[in-house]
Order: C-alpha cells, then structure tokens, then sequence
C-alpha cells in the first residue's frame, strides 16, 4: 500500500453483507457505512451474495458465485470474511469440523491472492427469535451460530488473523433486527460497520 494509494476492502458474506431488508441499501448496508466511517483513501467493496454459504456443501456455496471471483479482482488490501448464517440451517449445518475445514480453505485462498490482502474474519451476528413460538425464521440455528463463532474465534488465533466479533456487537440489541430476527436493519448494520472499523483503524494506522 504505497503512499497516495487508496485501500481496497473486500467485504465478503451474504445477505447480511449485501444489505437484505433495509430500504436503502446502497447506502445503509455495512459495506456502506464502513465506508463512511473511512472517508476518503479507502475503497469497500460490497461481495454480498443472499442465500450463500461458506461451505461447499451447503446449498448454495459462496465460491461458486460470481462476488467470489469478483472480489479477488478487485486486488483488495484487506478481506473481511462475515459468513455462516446460513450454514447454520438445519439443511447445511454438519457440525464444527467440516465448517472449519471449508473456512481455512476459503482463507487460504485469499492469502494467496498477488495482492496479499491481510484477512479478518468476522463472527456471523447475532440472530433473534420472534412472534409467539419465539423460533428463529428460515431454520436458522443460534446453537449452530454459537458453534461457528467459537470455531472463527479460534481460527483467528490459531491462524492470526484479524478477528470483528459482529456476534458480541450486535448481542441485546434484537429492535435492530427486521421482523425475522436474521437481517439487521440500517442500524443494525450500523454496529457491525462500527465493530469492523475500530478493528480495521487500528490496523490501517499500523501498516
């Protein structure tokens, strides 16, 4: 990152990241917001895909998806990896080994772009349940998001990545939640672009 030069983030995920149910988007998806925070000298790119997952054999994998190959173009300084939401439906979710697995091979791919970005791995939020059953919609898991969350944590130690807890940043705050309990709304995303960015500033002002 040469003096002058603008910061490329690549913000990786899935509809959480693309901005799902909030009504301006474009504006108030994290991706968005983070850029905001950051201001001038700093490119974010938004590879949000809705539905997907991080493991191969979830129903829809991120890596076959064209953001996937889209954000390795975009020669990014800095990769923020926020997925597992939907690998904790009841369909997808195999357990902690195989979502481990899948996650230090996607890492690794982005380790091994020309551009070696620095990665940070982000814990999928926190997710509510609502109505009179008080159940989590789409089959969502929190016990299997309580699961992955530890597993990115200790893969962020073990591999030293840099670690955005958007699970502890958007705990107790459940009105920041559209009525499924998954999709933050424009505030909602506001905390995760907050978290994202205290993390981020201080590695940006280091290097």
């Amino acid at each position: 990152m040469g003096e002058g030069t603008a910061v490329r983030i690549a913000c990786v995920g899935d509809s959480i990241t693309w901005g799902a149910c909030i009504l301006r988007r474009k504006r108030d998806c994290y991706p968005a917001q983070l850029q905001r925070l950051f201001g001038d000298g700093v490119v974010v790119g938004n590879f949000g895909k809705i539905s997907h997952t991080l493991q191969e054999s979830g129903d829809h994998p991120y890596r076959s998806c064209k953001p996937y190959r889209r954000s390795g173009e975009l020669a990014p300084d800095v990769v923020l990896i926020m997925l597992g939401t939907n690998d904790s439906k009841a369909i997808n979710w195999k357990g902690r080994a195989p979502f481990l697995e899948d996650y230090r091979a996607l890492v690794e791919h982005y380790r091994t772009l020309p551009s070696a970005p620095r990665i940070f791995v982000m814990t999928p939020p926190a997710v509510y349940g609502h109505g009179r059953a008080g159940k989590v919609k789409y089959t969502v898991s929190a016990e299997a998001i309580d699961q992955m969350c530890t597993v990115v944590r200790d893969l962020a130690r073990e591999e030293g990545l840099g670690l955005v807890d958007a699970q502890a940043a958007t705990l107790g705050h459940p009105r920041l939640f559209w009525y499924d309990g998954v999709h933050p709304n424009a505030a909602g995303a506001a905390l995760i672009a907050r978290a994202a960015h205290e993390v981020l500033a201080l590695e940006l002002a280091s290097s």
